[in-house]
């Protein structure tokens, strides 16, 4: 999702990306306007039975498809400046501008925030709502490039066993201070993306034309199968035993590369266009989402409040995939690019050395 490019240079990008970008943000708005109607009170039902952590390490794994070529492109000190400049900048000014809307509009969201929440922005990510995936993909990326550039040099079988053991360590370290069990959580994911990169990226690969999905199908159906044997509806990962812990990530890993080949049949088909659409923008509908779905949740129950809970899902949802890609090419248009990218004279005394190293 960071490392968006512009959707008309779709003829020279891996048009797959995007649609399963698109999928996973339409999921996470899904989710969060779900929630957001049932804390109001509004009975509705949940149509899609997920884990709750389930799109999220996506995002991971697309992420760690790029990260060896921009690495290496780009050495370690403006590795981390860029990623800096892409994740934590926007995640200081979004999160700050949520919370202020959040305080002034503290009676219609109930969230019961105020000032003293800044604090957070560094110690608890968590507590900025959606924000804490750009804290944490920051924190996973620049430590990934650390732990490469200055020990394990990129190399499969290390990187591998780092992943496994962070994964497993996240079992145990239960604490969102500065985000430490969501990196060690999804730090496999990243790691992941990074072993398929060479299958995946090269526009003439073999990873979407092999017969992988002849074996692989009876596996993920049996694992899934296990899952709701062992965990009938469950949805809070946390709430499961280690092993549960541990299936979950094969499960998720299934999930993710069965979704890129749906995802390369769409663009292959060049179908379903609008979702490419969305998913080129899925950064900012991510960052802005949930702004718009609380007016649109706001709205719809104080005129229509006798609507069917379906169709204010409908409406809300909409709301927070539209609104979104409408403000940004607004804020772009008026020459508000400083909202999402740091202007020169910042970019000039942000961390990180400028030189490759």
């Amino acid at each position: 999702m960071a490392d968006n490019e512009k959707f008309n240079k779709a003829s020279h990008r891996r048009g797959w990306i995007d649609y399963a970008r698109g999928f996973v943000i339409i999921y996470v708005v899904y989710r969060h306007a779900m929630a957001g109607l049932l804390n109001a009170g509004i009975p509705i039902n949940n149509a899609i039975y997920l884990v709750q952590e389930s799109s999220m390490p996506t995002f991971f794994i697309v992420s760690g498809i790029f990260i060896y070529a921009s690495a290496l492109k780009r050495g370690l000190g403006d590795f981390l400046k860029l990623k800096f400049e892409t994740l934590m900048y926007p995640y200081f000014i979004w999160a700050t501008i949520q919370l202020i809307i959040q305080i002034a509009f503290n009676q219609y969201s109930n969230t019961g925030k105020d000032a003293s929440y800044l604090i957070y922005l560094i110690t608890y990510p968590r507590a900025f709502d959606q924000f804490w995936y750009l804290y944490t993909l920051f924190a996973a990326m620049a430590l990934f490039a650390i732990i490469n550039f200055k020990f394990v040099h990129f190399k499969v079988i290390p990187n591998i066993i780092i992943g496994l053991t962070f994964y497993s360590v996240a079992y145990y370290a239960i604490t969102n201070k500065f985000s430490l069990n969501d990196v060690l959580f999804y730090y496999p994911f990243l790691v992941f993306g990074f072993l398929m990169a060479d299958r995946m990226l090269p526009i003439e690969n073999n990873f979407f034309k092999g017969k992988w999905l002849i074996y692989f199908l009876p596996v993920f159906i049996l694992l899934q199968v296990l899952w709701r044997m062992w965990y009938p509806n469950e949805n809070q990962l946390f709430n499961v035993d280690f092993v549960g812990f541990f299936l979950f990530m094969p499960i998720t890993i299934g999930s993710a590369l069965l979704l890129f080949l749906f995802s390369q049949k769409l663009n292959e088909w060049k179908k379903l266009k609008a979702l490419q659409y969305i998913g080129s923008h899925s950064l900012y509908i991510y960052i802005m989402h949930l702004l718009f779905t609380g007016f649109a949740r706001a709205f719809v129950l104080r005129f229509f409040p006798d609507l069917p809970p379906a169709a204010m899902l409908i409406i809300i949802i909409s709301a927070g995939v539209l609104f979104p890609i409408i403000t940004y090419h607004a804020l772009l248009k008026i020459k508000f690019t400083f909202l999402f990218e740091p202007p020169l004279f910042l970019k000039k005394i942000l961390p990180f050395a400028n030189k490759p190293q």
